[in-house]
């Protein structure tokens, strides 16, 4: 029987409002509780390479490199490549020792389950604006708006769900569509009607930093590593097939948060 597995994901190291040290916390518990955790899963946007320098980002978050090397000769670390770092899958493989994926699954205690970085559900992010802002080159500061567009984002955000709250109401189509109206936002039940679309029984997927466990526990987001959102620095085990939601303390035990 396969042991828990860490899952986190979008943790954009090389933005100002990035918690590297709380991140760097985490996998330093990861290293020294080795032998309880026995695969890390990260979803993508480990790195915000938009607007950046991906060289100087690499060479800023050294020290998380360092750790994740050393995670790694104890036990899997499975990368997938989010919308902010898309740069890194135009690496050369044979020149570095890892695997940028798009997706992976993984078969625990005779239950399926997909990961995803989760752009896929968001209507607002788009491929090609992404690889044009990621680099190769200096492309200026990670946010030029000084700290106002994640606010900015989410007022939008907000008034595009208000606009939408009447079609709320409105019948949906999957197995998700009748328990899922009203208690999910739409990025969400978009994530859940592309389990209809799947073999796998269960899906975890990052992007949107809003972390929840699904009321059945066919479907998580671990959050972010973001300070600017509500809640941040949480995680997800799994184990037996089993998704729970933890919040990262840098002192006495985890937070369990679903």
């Amino acid at each position: 029987m396969t042991g828990p597995i860490a899952v986190a994901g979008d943790v954009h190291l090389g933005a100002e409002n990035a918690d590297a040290e709380a991140f760097n916390g985490f996998l330093d518990s990861l290293l020294s509780e080795h032998e309880a955790v026995t695969e890390l899963v990260l979803l993508g946007d480990v790195w915000d390479m938009i607007r950046r320098d991906p060289f100087g980002v690499a060479w800023e978050s050294a020290d998380t490199i360092d750790r994740l090397q050393t995670i790694a000769e104890s036990i899997p670390v499975r990368l997938l490549l989010g919308n902010h770092d898309t740069y890194l899958g135009g690496l050369d493989d044979s020149r570095y020792d890892v695997a940028f994926l798009d997706d992976y699954v993984l078969e625990q205690a005779e239950t399926t389950i997909r990961f995803v970085h989760g752009n896929a559900f968001d209507r607002l992010q788009f491929d090609a604006l992404s690889e044009r802002l990621s680099g190769p080159g200096d492309r200026g500061d990670i946010d030029p708006t000084s700290g106002r567009k994640d606010p900015l984002v989410a007022t939008l955000r907000e008034a595009v769900k208000r606009g939408h709250r009447g079609l709320r109401a409105l019948p949906l189509v999957g197995t998700f569509a009748g328990v899922d109206a009203g208690r999910y936002s739409r990025r969400q039940r978009r994530a859940h009607a592309f389990l209809d679309s799947i073999a796998e029984h269960k899906l975890v997927y990052g992007h949107t930093h809003s972390p929840y466990v699904h009321h059945d526990n066919v479907a998580a987001n671990p959050g972010s590593w973001k300070s600017t959102a509500p809640v941040h620095n949480t995680y997800l085990l799994v184990e037996d097939g089993v998704l729970e939601l933890y919040r990262y303390r840098d002192s006495g035990a985890d937070e369990r948060l679903g």
